[in-house]
């Protein structure tokens, strides 16, 4: 007889597509309910983000479902970080506040501006003078959200578990400003071709892993969150990735339940168009940590609140 999972004493979920009703046949194919889920609104134009109507229209109906928002700094067509940092675009950001909270999304978990200490956002730091405008951006950009009535967001500060040679802590805009303090873990080498035990030291232990993340939190008051993460296929760098891990699975379960987690998100989507793969469902692509992740996970939900 196999042993019953242990219920998350944390809030447990996904990022399955760009709906609620992918996000719960994940649930169903876990065996246990989801009760968060990341989404990304689009972003080519202030309007989309202001009022993210193709977002809000889509999440109608699970009210069950807290939503994990990702909210660009701004858009595709325009902007930048300096501009950002002094308020220039606060206006915006009221307005996205008004449209979740007319949306009834008023206890929204926003993820603003995220990995932005890696190169591949618009808003990416890349040195000490761009970390305090981050800083200064965010503050203006929760001040904005914050002054609508009605609204009780959650803010969650979220780099990605990296070193570009920037300390994230640079750009952390105070403790008024955050709830949690959010990384994104996936189950790549720093250096190609570890074995399990050591890949898994190497994302504990590296300067910005989870160690650092877990003792930044300690130090200032604030629950972890994990709006990404997951396992990692990739055809053309097979040896610096986990690829079928178990042990990664049961590693990042067990760290869930040993500190002070607020949620997690599983990131089970594939990249369009690429060859590196994430979705822990997707038939033969990771079968053996598939099952350990439906042994794991797929028990009763928790009814921790952020």
């Amino acid at each position: 007889m196999s042993a019953r999972p242990v219920a998350p004493t944390w809030l447990s979920g996904v990022f399955a597509g760009y709906s609620p009703s992918s996000d719960e046949s994940f649930g169903s194919w876990r065996g246990g309910a989801i009760q968060t889920a990341t989404d990304y609104m689009s972003a080519v134009t202030w309007n989309q983000i202001a009022d993210p109507v193709r977002t809000l229209d889509a999440w109608r109906g699970a009210s069950h479902l807290r939503l994990v928002l990702s909210v660009p700094m701004w858009p595709m067509q325009g902007g930048d970080l300096t501009l950002a940092s002094t308020g220039a675009y606060d206006e915006y950001f009221t307005r996205l506040a008004h449209s979740l909270v007319g949306a009834g999304r008023a206890d929204t978990i926003v993820r603003i501006g995220w990995e932005f200490n890696t190169p591949f956002f618009r808003w990416s730091v890349s040195n000490p003078a761009e970390a305090a405008e981050y800083a200064s951006a965010w503050r203006h950009i929760v001040t904005a959200m914050r002054s609508v009535a009605g609204e009780h967001f959650s803010f969650v500060w979220n780099p990605d578990l990296t070193d570009h040679g920037v300390d994230p802590a640079a750009a952390y805009p105070g403790d008024s400003y955050v709830d949690a303090i959010g990384l994104d873990v996936y189950d790549r080498d720093e250096t190609v071709g570890q074995t399990e035990a050591r890949r898994w030291a190497s994302l504990v232990t590296e300067r910005y892993g989870l160690r650092w993340q877990g003792r930044f939190a300690v130090a200032h008051g604030k629950p972890l969150a994990f709006p990404e993460w997951g396992l990692v296929n990739d055809a053309h760098h097979p040896n610096a990735v986990g690829g079928d891990d178990p042990a990664f699975i049961r590693h990042m379960f067990r760290w869930f339940r040993t500190h002070n987690t607020a949620f997690e998100d599983y990131f089970d989507a594939d990249p369009t168009g690429g060859d590196s793969s994430f979705a822990i469902t997707r038939q033969g692509a990771f079968p053996k940590a598939a099952a350990t992740y439906r042994k794991l996970f797929g028990a009763a939900p928790s009814s921790r609140r952020l």
